[in-house]
């Protein structure tokens, strides 16, 4: 059995065309959808289970409201987008313990992508996966899934250890991410000037001071400390706009 969350906050038409598609009797498709968009989705199955939530909620709230419903052991697939037919078929047969997607791209830019992702596992102990478009749990997850408190945050990033992971690549292109653009950038920009303002600022202790041994040791400790925090502010920016915003609530349903 493979049990299918799927948030709709758009795209109703393809969405419904997807889930059709999949419900089976080994796919049980459990849909959450906007209250304003409940009337355009028409799809009546035995196999469906359709969730009625506010206007105001998000996709990432749906997902998490989804995860309290009853379930069957088996697998898990959370689907942010309608699958093509092959990416479907790809994560669901997949045999490891989790299957994702993952958008091709030139050998430079998933360079850079490993790099940072290697920076962010050493700093934070976790990554992100590339692609959050859908993701497929394997069976043997079922019990650790069943326990997750934020399912949209476990799903977006990997702080999974010792589990096999599945990369899938995929010619369409990765969905829009929630996240808050104005406070990205500004959180951007403090740890950008907090480092220049450091930096002219320790110029100016040593030109204008008698260079003392302390304080040398001083101005490098702030200068260095500054740079963290700069380094922190990127690599916190960039895993925003790959996977957005960390936490999630949970969807109110009507």
């Amino acid at each position: 059995m493979t049990n299918i969350i799927v948030p709709i906050v758009e795209n109703v038409k393809n969405f419904e065309d997807f889930v059709k598609k999949v419900a089976s009797k080994d796919n049980k498709v459990f849909v959450g959808i906007r209250a304003s968009l409940a009337k355009d989705f028409t799809l009546k199955s035995k196999y469906v289970e359709i969730h009625v939530y506010s206007d105001k909620s998000k996709k990432e709230e749906i997902i998490n409201a989804l995860h309290s419903c009853k379930r069957e052991k088996g697998k898990l697939l959370i689907v942010r987008r309608p699958l093509q037919e092959n990416e479907f078929f790809a994560l669901t047969k997949s045999t490891k313990g989790i299957a994702v997607l993952k958008a091709k791209k030139g050998n430079f830019a998933q360079k850079m992508k490993n790099f940072v992702k290697s920076l962010i596992r050493k700093i934070f102990a976790f990554s992100y996966f590339d692609d959050i478009s859908a993701i497929c749990y394997g069976e043997s997850m079922f019990e650790l899934l069943s326990v997750c408190q934020d399912l949209s945050m476990a799903s977006r990033v990997n702080k999974y250890v010792g589990v096999e992971i599945e990369e899938i690549e995929t010619e369409q292109k990765p969905i829009k991410k929630d996240y808050n653009k104005v406070r990205a950038v500004l959180n951007l920009l403090i740890g950008i000037l907090f480092f220049l303002a450091s930096l002219a600022g320790g110029v100016c202790v040593c030109i204008f001071t008698t260079l003392q041994v302390l304080i040398v040791i001083a101005v490098i400790a702030w200068i260095f400390i500054a740079l963290v925090v700069m380094g922190i502010s990127i690599i916190n920016f960039m895993r925003t706009i790959t996977v957005g915003d960390l936490h999630f609530g949970r969807a109110e349903e009507k």
